[in-house]
């Protein structure tokens, strides 16, 4: 009995001296805290610093924010003027270089730049904004698609700043980029999205040179819905200067619809 009351005598001494040396909590380590205590730590490391007067994010020293109007040198976005709030995150290494990133709360863009303190020929880093680009798959299938075909998207499409979408024709894989264009922005929002392409036939001679040309379209039916509703097929003998247009499809598949962001 008196071996289990002097080990614990020692446990409450070595307490004591680790009280005393403060070992920190955090949000990985409880330390010494109670369990109270350590939920107000976490609550308060969740929030952030409000930018409440004028203020260059450069200038910002490690840690979390948030700001509007006030905060200055922040991404410019062209066509999506007015929406004015950033969460900023900023880190810094013992050099004083700085990682500063800046995510957009209205439309979720994030985006990234180095602050170097003392750059290098050796050394060159981006001293502008750069975007993070995200990639979300809107839309997959493994079949040719039927002219009048609509297509169904598991998000917006103007969430994104555009579509990529990923083909395969004659045995050919390829990707277009498009444009998801929003109604406050200046090309507006066309009612159709168009992509072309091309692959070389596998018959060649002197007297046989064959390149099948497409164009297809996707038709807007609303921000979830695209429809297969037109597809043109040219084959163009170049040995004879010779072409045949509307063909019929093909061998055509939209095999992804990626939303880019």
């Amino acid at each position: 009995m008196a071996n289990i009351v002097d080990k614990i005598n020692q446990i409450g001494r070595k307490t004591t001296e680790l009280a005393a040396n403060m070992i920190p909590a955090s949000t990985q380590n409880n330390g010494l805290m109670t369990p109270a205590d350590k939920r107000l730590v976490d609550s308060l490391n969740g929030q952030r610093t409000r930018i409440t007067e004028a203020k260059s994010v450069n200038d910002l020293e490690p840690g979390f924010y948030s700001g509007g109007v006030l905060l200055k040198d922040v991404p410019i976005i062209d066509g999506l003027t007015g929406y004015n709030e950033w969460f900023i995150e900023v880190s810094k290494t013992f050099t004083g270089d700085k990682l500063i990133t800046a995510m957009q709360v209205a439309t979720g863009s994030t985006w990234q730049k180095v602050i170097v303190q003392a750059p290098t020929d050796s050394l060159r880093r981006p001293t502008v904004w750069s975007k993070v680009t995200t990639e979300t798959i809107l839309w997959a299938g493994t079949v040719g698609l039927a002219l009048g075909t609509t297509l169904t998207l598991v998000d917006d499409m103007y969430n994104y700043d555009g579509l990529i979408v990923n083909y395969n024709f004659n045995g050919a894989s390829d990707s277009a980029r498009l444009q998801a264009a929003r109604v406050n922005e200046l090309t507006g929002v066309p009612s159709l999205l168009y992509f072309d392409g091309m692959n070389m036939s596998n018959t060649l001679s002197d007297g046989v040179l064959n390149m099948d040309f497409f164009e297809a379209y996707l038709e807007k039916v609303d921000n979830t819905h695209l429809k297969f509703s037109s597809f043109n097929h040219i084959v163009a003998n170049l040995a004879k200067g010779t072409a045949v247009y509307n063909t019929g499809n093909g061998d055509f598949m939209i095999s992804q619809i990626v939303g880019v962001r």
